[in-house]
């Protein structure tokens, strides 16, 4: 058996449980007395903690058993909770979060047993227990008893089985003639031959994976020489909570016991010594020797494998939870599509001559355009993802910056029910953390200096998330002192960013823009949090390489506000088809204001370079076939087509020879074979074959 098997389903459940241990810490730091809380943190550490015993990683399993046994006080109200068993505890969730880093990069927990942290765990257990009860109080029971002290031989739930049940272990084996023959042979070696029960817990989650341990635990005393039900059986789960082997030991019953106990959510072990009579008696059902050859090989071959620990690197963030309506729909539209399929397919060519207008042919293309479009719809819902699987990390984020900052602040979030598709959900996380740090750090004033300017002493921060057309726009806003535009300035001009003539001429917009450029930064010192100038730049890369745009607005004393918009989809966009020359090049209709017929003689220049006054607002032209080095087919024109497109606040005109029309596309990457402009963000494939490339208005602009 090969518990790799479990591990993508093991690190994705364990995630789950981090984050909410996360998130209910949170309410517990506040709300100390919240039962409800206390028996969801309970719950998440017993889950983590069998999930961790059944994959085999003990340093993991032992932290969360001893974060269990303090809740266990809790819930029973013999301790209470303290701010530095709070801290305890976070201190231990990034410990586990470090066991699960481990194991996604090397399938193993490492050797970090974070010993301090337990250590206090158990500190706070004794005194809160001595605080709560005036003594101290019982130990815990066994069930919550480590797994060591739980394996010892005194321990009830592992005793000797009974003369009754001695004789029912004994009797639920039939031992071939070749068994027989293999305990007589250890027993000639000074060895003894035992049929061992072990019973799960019925709330064990992966059966087979914990049998598997019970297995490698009776490697360490003995040889396994048959189970029931057999090895594959066990392996399908195709049994209760309990099962069987025959086993060969120099070993001791209790020893055989306590090797088996320490495996956690063992329930308990009943044993019996196989006597002689038992090895000599006949068989009362003849079994052919071939068959117990084939199980015993099976049973020991796969009790004697470990796995191996060169397995490939498990695959993670590859899944999504998805409605089973939304697949109910899908599979609707599969349906429709063999159906559409069929009609056209029905269409002999004798129908298309009799019938000059086609209209048949017509009607199957247009319902399996109707088809395809819904397609897209329903595949699009179903890679979406709540917005929330990123940021319901933040509040945990945000309280310890208040703390290491010596800040008091707190998260405002809404809109996390918003949905973005998956790809775009597994990029947004690290320019989000940037932003939130930048607010926390540089954004919020120290707490003299808000009570000094009449504001409340706790700075507050605000994650908003809402859709916009085809586009999902997030919003970071805190209330600290905003951008001191001024101090931006000067520092551009210091560094040589800008000339003395452009900061006399730049808007106010554009001052902040510049914190957006490389290794620009206005901290007057450099921390662990921020100031090292690679906040914004790394935002603002990353945000467009996902075809969105990040901009800044602030006001000095007020606060500033960090807006954020993102395409819905990255795979499949509407986009306006444009000739260039002889080559056909796709623009995102997302980014698209307007097109307009300019007359030439409409063309001013400013600074040298060409504009246009659109309805009083000044527009730079950006001639497409000089930057694409595209031969301009079309000279000495009276008018001029100009797709208006925007980045934020920005617009430009880009002039295009034709227009094709809308059409719904599908984004192919270029890949890295080809030394790729940032002006092309990928590629597609028209109808008739032919490749053209998309245009990224973002850069453009």
């Amino acid at each position: 058996m090969d518990v790799s098997q479990y591990l993508e389903i093991f690190i994705e459940e364990t995630k789950e449980h981090l984050q909410s241990l996360n998130e209910q810490l949170l309410v517990l730091e506040k709300e100390p007395d919240n039962k409800e809380t206390i028996n969801e943190i309970f719950r998440a550490a017993h889950s983590l903690k069998g999930m961790a015993g059944t994959m085999g990683y003990k340093r993991m399993q032992k932290l969360t058993h001893d974060m269990e046994n303090v809740f266990q006080e809790i819930r029973n109200e013999k301790m209470k909770v303290s701010s530095t068993l709070v801290d305890g505890l976070f201190r231990g969730l990034d410990a586990l979060e470090e066991y699960l880093d481990n194991i996604v990069n090397n399938q193993d927990e490492g050797t970090n047993d974070n010993q301090d942290i337990i250590d206090l765990f158990q500190k706070e257990l004794q005194a809160g227990l001595a605080g709560g009860s005036g003594a101290p109080a019982e130990p815990a029971a066994p069930a919550a008893a480590p797994a060591e002290k739980a394996a010892a031989p005194a321990a009830a739930a592992a005793a000797v089985a009974t003369e009754g049940d001695t004789k029912e272990l004994l009797d639920s084996f039939t031992l071939t003639e070749q068994e027989k023959n293999m305990i007589n042979k250890a027993r000639a070696q000074g060895l003894q031959g035992y049929i061992v029960r072990i019973n799960i817990q019925d709330t064990c989650v992966l059966k087979a994976a914990r049998a598997f341990l019970v297995f490698k635990a009776i490697e360490t005393v003995g040889e396994t020489i048959k189970s029931l039900p057999d090895a594959q059986a066990i392996e399908d789960e195709k049994f209760d909570f309990s099962f069987s082997v025959v086993v060969t030991s120099a070993k001791k019953m209790d020893e055989i016991q306590a090797a088996i106990m320490n495996v956690s959510e063992v329930k308990s072990v009943d044993i019996a010594l196989i006597d002689e009579s038992k090895c000599e008696q006949k068989e009362a059902a003849e079994q052919t020797t071939e068959k117990a050859a084939a199980a015993t090989g099976t049973a020991t071959a796969a009790q004697t494998k470990a796995p191996a620990t060169t397995a490939k690197k498990p695959v993670v963030n590859r899944s999504v939870r998805v409605d089973i309506d939304k697949l109910d729909d899908l599979m609707n539209l599969v349906s429709e599509l063999i159906i559409a399929k069929n009609g056209l397919v029905s269409i002999s060519p004798a129908d298309l001559v009799r019938d000059e207008k086609n209209s048949s042919f017509r009607d199957q293309v247009e319902y399996l355009e109707r088809i395809t479009t819904n397609i897209h719809q329903s595949v699009m819902k179903v890679r979406m993802v709540p917005i929330e699987s990123v940021v319901n990390r933040f509040p945990r984020m945000i309280r310890d910056l208040s703390k290491k900052l010596d800040k008091k602040m707190e998260l405002f979030m809404s809109g996390e029910e918003t949905e973005l598709d998956r790809t775009v959900i597994d990029e947004i996380g690290d320019p989000l953390q940037h932003i939130l740090r930048n607010a926390a750090d540089h954004g919020l004033e120290s707490n003299e200096e808000r009570i000094k300017a009449g504001k409340p002493e706790v700075g507050s921060i605000f994650l908003s998330a809402y859709q916009e057309g085809n586009n999902v726009v997030i919003e970071v806003r805190d209330d600290g002192h905003g951008i001191d535009v001024e101090k931006v300035k000067a520092k551009a001009l210091e560094r040589g960013t800008i000339t003395p003539d452009q900061a006399e001429t730049m808007s106010d917009k554009e001052i902040i823009d510049l914190l957006f450029r490389p290794s620009f930064s206005t901290a007057e010192k450099i921390s662990d949090i921020s100031g090292r100038g690679v906040g914004l730049d790394v935002v603002k890369t990353k945000i467009e390489a996902l075809g969105g745009s990040v901009e800044c607005r602030s006001v000095l004393g007020e606060g500033s506000t960090f807006i954020i918009r993102l395409p819905l989809t990255l795979a499949i966009i509407q986009s306006l088809m444009v000739v260039l020359g002889n080559e056909k090049y796709a623009i995102p209709l997302g980014s698209i204001q307007t097109i307009e017929d300019i007359p030439t003689t409409d063309i001013k220049y400013v600074e040298g370079k060409e504009v246009i006054n659109l309805r009083g607002t000044v527009i730079p032209l950006v001639r497409l076939d000089k930057i694409l080095d595209v031969p301009n087919s079309k000279q000495d024109q009276e008018s001029l087509t100009v797709v208006i497109v925007a980045k934020g606040d920005k617009q430009a005109g880009l002039i295009v020879d034709d227009l094709i029309g809308q059409l719904e596309i599908v984004i192919k990457s270029i890949g890295k074979y080809i030394n790729n402009s940032k002006m092309i963000s990928g590629a597609t494939i028209l109808g008739d074959g032919e490749i053209a490339l998309i245009l990224d208005a973002n850069t453009l602009v």
